[in-house]
């Protein structure tokens, strides 16, 4: 049965981290006790509102994308565009591989009857 209290805890730290990250950009780091990546995260924020004032849809996206990394690392451990990267990436060697690649290991733990494989089976 699973344990619905821990799943509440983490719904509403979640939800708190998140409600955080709409006020202060890298609060949701700060919350979960990595201050000094929470203060970077602020500090780029107000570079970019900075930088970009001339911008301001590219600053307000640009904050966006911060606050987004900000959460995503405080939740998973991984930065939010490293984790996309890391899945694009597998997709496509998945894709390049094909799906002959990996039949080859369900191939070997098969219990043998019938013909699976395009060689002679031994």
């Amino acid at each position: 049965m699973p344990d619905t209290h821990s799943d509440t805890q983490t719904v509403l730290g979640n939800g708190v981290k998140l409600f955080g990250e709409a006020i202060v950009p890298g609060a949701s780091e700060m919350l979960e006790g990595h201050i000094g990546s929470g203060v970077l995260h602020s500090a780029l924020a107000v570079a970019a509102v900075g930088l970009l004032s001339g911008a301001p849809v590219l600053a307000g996206l640009a904050v966006l994308a911060i606050r987004i990394n900000s959460f995503s690392r405080s939740v998973t451990g991984q930065n939010f565009f490293e984790d996309k990267i890391d899945r694009a990436m597998t997709s496509a060697q998945n894709a390049v591989s094909g799906p002959g690649h990996s039949s080859t290991s369900s191939r070997s733990s098969s219990t043998g009857s019938g013909s699976t494989g395009s060689g002679p089976q031994p």
